[in-house]
């Protein structure tokens, strides 16, 4: 018998078996060329062509959190990653990375939004300075990071930062929010005085909690994300791949802009389905942090239910490297939630006590790879808070 070839080469997911759709490998420019503008596989793909590791889910709750609010602290021990992952996250949509590192000594917030010397000349800080380009590229986005925010009281020199923050408003020119320095005078040809915070600017803080740094107080974990990359896998290494191929792919500043600042900004939100469920959960966070008085507000509430609204349209990703899926809710309650809870006494185990009874993952579906299961991420972490409270009689959020 004589074999005979066809002419026509047969496309593999004709006869491969049809997977969910998941973050896929780009080995040329050309493909990567096909991403669109605000979509992760690329950025997935830079990150493991540049040789860094990082789990799909861990990129996407980073960019999830800026495309809801534009403050993201990234904490954890030394050495994972922290600072790596916003500049390459930069690198991959051709936005621009300014690392700052925060000295112990600031006290104030002039190193960041400037101040006059003895002789009269204004000085610009460095965030305004950041700002003030920034608003002069409207077509490019900028990554502020706060290295080892920490070290130094950050209410002390970020008071008025995330006051400009919380205050943003849409109007026909679209988000704006107050000026940095108001009472900056006019030098060098700019009014540093109306440098505003844009919306084509990130603010992101690396921390390292141990005892030679400070804790953070409740007005800045509401107004912050908190994404702790601290699990280490030592035995998950790979030579950098060949980069010549791999292009970044410029974002739109659309792609980062939020689409909405407050919860009412949502038409119905009562019909929609991931906002009905973040608020049900945080209601029920409610009634376990009532006793020690910890309970989230209003700030929270819209945070953590446009999170998960935002996450809906990159719910791929919300994956780790074995593909076992991870609910955005889940790791929203532990980002904005438990770092709220810390100290010692009967108040906080009877806290943390009802948090485990609640969120404890159904037994039936553990292990399903295609949908998450409860609140596992939550649960895990209030279990070690748990442990940490019956060995030292006090605990917290942080490693």
């Amino acid at each position: 018998m004589r074999l005979s070839f066809s002419d026509e080469v047969a496309d593999p997911q004709s006869y491969l078996p049809h997977h969910s759709a998941r973050p896929q490998k780009v080995q040329s420019s050309q493909q990567l060329a096909q991403y669109a503008s605000g979509d992760l596989a690329g950025v997935l793909d830079y990150i493991s062509a540049s040789g860094f590791t990082f789990e799909p889910w861990q990129v996407a709750t980073f960019v999830t959190a800026l495309r809801t609010k534009p403050f993201v602290i990234l904490a954890g021990i030394s050495g994972t990653g922290k600072t790596k992952l916003p500049q390459l996250v930069a690198a991959a949509t051709g936005a621009e990375a300014v690392i700052v590192p925060v000295r112990p000594d600031w006290t104030d917030s002039s190193d960041l939004l400037g101040y006059e010397r003895l002789s009269g000349e204004f000085v610009p800080g460095s965030l305004l300075k950041l700002c003030e380009a920034a608003l002069q590229a409207p077509d490019k986005h900028f990554f502020f990071i706060l290295d080892e925010m920490n070290v130094a009281r950050v209410e002390y020199y970020f008071a008025e930062v995330l006051s400009v923050m919380e205050n943003r408003r849409r109007t026909d020119d679209g988000i704006i929010s107050e000026p940095l320095n108001p009472s900056a005078p006019d030098c060098a040809g700019v009014n540093w005085g109306a440098v505003y915070l844009p919306t084509n600017v990130s603010l992101i803080g690396t921390v390292n909690m141990d005892e030679t740094t400070h804790g953070f107080s409740r007005k800045v974990l509401d107004r912050a994300f908190v994404l702790e990359l601290s699990q280490v896998d030592l035995a998950n290494y790979s030579s950098k791949k060949d980069t010549a191929a791999i292009h970044a792919v410029p974002w739109e500043p659309s792609a980062w802009t939020p689409n909405y600042l407050h919860l009412s900004d949502v038409d119905a939100p009562e019909t929609n389905s991931a906002v009905t469920e973040a608020v049900n959960a945080l209601v029920r966070a409610n009634e376990s942090l009532q006793p020690a008085q910890l309970q989230v507000g209003y700030r929270v509430r819209d945070e953590v239910a446009l999170f998960c609204l935002n996450a809906t349209d990159q719910s791929d990703f919300f994956v780790d490297r074995a593909e076992t899926v991870l609910s955005p809710l889940d790791l929203c309650l532990s980002m904005k939630v438990l770092p709220r809870i810390q100290g010692g006494g009967l108040f906080i185990r009877d806290v943390l006590s009802d948090f485990a009874s609640w969120t404890l993952p159904n037994q039936a579906e553990a292990g399903d790879s295609e949908s998450p299961s409860g609140f596992g991420v939550t649960h895990e972490r209030v279990k070690l808070m748990q442990e940490r409270l019956d060995q030292t009689g006090f605990t917290s959020y942080w490693v």
